[in-house]
């Protein structure tokens, strides 16, 4: 009988510490998922509708390229923080490429815009890459982006053309939407960038087929 007792008191504690684990398991912060996006009212500059633009491919730092959030402390330039809790869906470096190819259409006024690795169906004026050297938030102040952008050529020939962009884009407040627009707000200046330059460039319809039209690395 006190075996049997004993053995019931044990089943009882083993079903208690499993329903704590449990418990605390499910106590545990959810996952938020965000996405980078267009700004809706960017403004449409420069050259005619149609021109044809490949984006892509980018590089980011390896630390950036990862779907958790990553920031940086204010004050330190070598220490980083991970937050696993908020993450970008899809990645990081597929928001940036996706939101830098709709923004630079939108302000060169065109939809014939093809993203790398998209093999495009039609010929391209230019192709636009872009090597990220920083693109995070700093001591939850700002978001700092430093990139250096190449344009080349649809076919060849002429350029290519190269770049420098730098900013500092403040934080406007202290919660996740914030910093997503931030980031949002840097795209879209880096963008603007690159569609004056390539304003400033001959047209010139280089590829003669979609054979021609997929952004080099």
């Amino acid at each position: 009988m006190k075996l049997l007792r004993r053995a019931t008191i044990c089943r009882v504690a083993a079903i208690v510490a499993a329903g704590l684990a449990v418990s605390c398991l499910g106590s545990s912060p959810n996952v938020s998922l965000y996405t980078m996006n267009p700004i809706s009212d960017s403004a449409v500059t420069g050259v005619a509708d149609g021109l044809a633009i490949g984006v892509g491919p980018i590089r980011v730092p390896r630390y950036l390229d990862r779907p958790e959030w990553v920031m940086r402390p204010g004050g330190s330039t070598s220490q980083l923080e991970v937050d696993d809790f908020r993450r970008w869906a899809g990645g990081f470096s597929s928001n940036v490429l996706s939101v830098l190819g709709e923004n630079l259409g939108a302000k060169l006024g065109t939809q014939q815009v093809v993203v790398y690795p998209t093999q495009s169906a039609f010929a391209l004026d230019y192709r636009v890459s872009v090597n990220f050297h920083a693109f995070e938030g700093v001591g939850g102040e700002v978001v700092v982006l430093r990139a250096n952008w190449l344009i080349r050529a649809g076919g060849g020939g002429a350029g290519p053309w190269s770049g420098h962009f730098a900013i500092r884009t403040p934080i406007a407040g202290r919660g996740a939407d914030a910093l997503v627009a931030a980031h949002n707000e840097a795209l879209d200046l880096l963008a603007e960038a690159i569609a004056l330059r390539i304003a400033s460039l001959p047209v010139s319809k280089a590829g003669s087929d979609g054979s021609d039209g997929q952004p080099s690395d």
